[in-house]
């Protein structure tokens, strides 16, 4: 069993001055460029039932965003903001451990990339340390 910790990365928040968010580093494979682009700024998020991108990453990495299935997505930076987005299944890495997952491409550029659980988080024991650090267990 191979372990990832990744320490909280301290941000300023408008209304609770500095949190610290779980953020980790992915790869995503680039089908447009025919390589992995490292992304070190991910929100680990449970409580997201899909990994979302932004628009402009979502261009980097697919042909052509709007070929995906198309979902209404919501909640992600306040609880009365939706978006439009399409889903793709993209190849991502985390350490060394390649796999494929669903990813809604947000078609707004303001939404943070997130690692949610469908066949994201889902596939590791991951524990959130008292508001530390992240731990992602990978089986060999």
């Amino acid at each position: 069993m191979k372990n990832l910790i990744f320490p909280y990365t301290e941000k300023e928040h408008h209304i609770f001055g500095k949190i610290s968010r779980p953020l980790v580093r992915l790869a995503f494979f680039s089908e447009r460029f025919g390589k992995r682009l490292e992304v070190g700024q991910v929100i680990a998020d449970t409580g997201a039932d899909i990994s979302v991108i932004p628009l402009p990453l979502g261009q980097i990495l697919v042909s052509d965003v709007q070929k995906g299935i198309p979902m209404y997505i919501g909640g992600i930076l306040s609880s009365d903001m939706s978006v439009n987005a399409f889903v793709h299944r993209i190849k991502a890495r985390i350490g060394d451990y390649g796999f494929e997952m669903p990813v809604a491409i947000s078609l707004s550029s303001v939404i943070p990339p997130i690692w949610g659980r469908q066949e994201g988080l889902d596939r590791f024991t991951v524990s959130f340390v008292q508001g530390r650090e992240l731990r992602i267990e990978i089986e060999d």
